[in-house]
């Protein structure tokens, strides 16, 4: 194998496949990168048997090879190179890489790449495609709901619900639930619950780095496996095996106080206030009353902080207390400058919403603490 390309290119795609291999591996082949020629370039390829990351980096090939590499070793010294072109080169009989940049002249031991894992691939399974950038910002919407309690690993994962043209991601962790609606396009009426890791789908947006178009989804005919796709790049993953909670019915079906306001200043308020509910779970009081929203916190050894903000309120007055951070999280991802908020008294779940789009929604189980 010998081949040139650019330090900095490599680099970057050497940090993003990287990200597949695990710190507690027992098989020393899994902490090296899968290095291949190909007709697009160097092939990149890392695993811990549960997630591959694959990309593709443009190279000029003069010899065909592989080879398997040190991933932080090879990541961490191309990292470091001057921005001049790097040379490779593979003694396959000592299985030896050379690399050459500038003033540097190096050699890494590597492992030989037959004792590489095979990678998953696609069968006949099903397959769709969605907008790439719709995708990830569903991912980005979603995946801080999903779970990180292993004793309950269906809720470590984002259900993919696909119903023919309609693609639904859902993640909970028992105590806030998010959601968004997407439009897919499949080759034929196509109807899957998947249970896709959500350390996973955190990955695609680091894989799929400024690309644009369409991302292929691809479910292995045994439905244990799933791929994206999308340009030079690909993620698989193994699916977690299990039936995802019927999430629909915690979902307020309706609500009796209902509030517009600024997500710019519901966010600044909110992450003010919460300064001083750190040492007490972390809980915030909100009061919907006519015309404005009052925000709380407490805390006995720290002190105390309330705010007051226009907002449009229908309905009742309510008091209700959530966890701020969940509060948070919802409206850093909000796309509207206005939020909408959903009460139906201070024992049921809170929801947050776009007020120009159906296709988001958070729901938030309130705290209950004495008002």
């Amino acid at each position: 194998m010998r081949l040139t390309c650019q330090p900095n290119t490599l680099g970057q795609a050497l940090q993003t496949v990287s990200r597949a291999i695990s710190t507690r591996t027992t098989l020393p082949i899994l902490n090296n990168i899968l290095l291949e020629t190909t007709n697009q370039g160097l092939s990149l390829t890392a695993t811990n048997l549960e997630i591959g990351i694959r990309t593709v980096v443009a190279a000029e090939i003069s010899d065909e090879g592989s080879t398997t590499a040190p991933a932080r070793l090879l990541t961490d010294f191309v990292s470091s190179l001057p921005d001049e072109e790097l040379e490779m080169e593979l003694d396959a009989g000592t299985q030896t890489l050379a690399l050459r940049c500038g003033r540097f002249d190096t050699h890494i031991k590597c492992i030989e790449a037959d004792e590489f894992p095979p990678a998953p691939r696609p069968d006949d399974g099903d397959r769709l495609t969605i907008p790439l950038e719709g995708l990830l910002r569903a991912v980005e919407q979603t995946q801080m709901a999903a779970s990180t309690d292993e004793a309950r690993p269906v809720l470590t994962g984002e259900l993919l619900h696909i119903q023919g043209s309609s693609l639904l991601l859902v993640a909970t962790d028992g105590h806030r639930l998010a959601e968004r609606r997407l439009t897919a396009s499949a080759a034929d009426d196509l109807e899957a619950r998947l249970i896709v890791p959500a350390r996973a789908l955190v990955e695609l947006p680091r894989a799929f780095r400024g690309g644009s178009g369409q991302v292929e989804v691809l479910v292995s005919s045994a439905r244990n496996q799933v791929f994206f796709r999308a340009g030079p790049a690909e993620v698989n993953s193994r699916l977690i095996d299990g039936t995802y909670p019927n999430y629909s019915q915690v979902i307020p079906s309706k609500s009796s106080t209902l509030v517009k306001v600024s997500t710019a200043a519901l966010t600044q308020t909110v992450r003010a206030v919460s300064l001083f509910a750190r040492d007490s779970a972390n809980v915030i009081r909100v009061r919907a009353q006519t015309g404005s929203l009052l925000l709380s916190a407490t805390t006995n050894e720290v002190g105390d902080s309330r705010a007051e903000l226009d907002a449009a309120v229908e309905g009742p007055e309510v008091q209700i207390a959530f966890n701020a951070r969940y509060v948070l999280d919802a409206l850093s991802v909000i796309d509207c400058d206005q939020v909408e908020l959903r009460f139906d008294g201070p024992l049921s779940p809170g929801l947050i919403s776009q007020p120009s789009s159906e296709d988001y929604l958070y729901v938030i189980m309130p705290v209950r603490v004495a008002m």
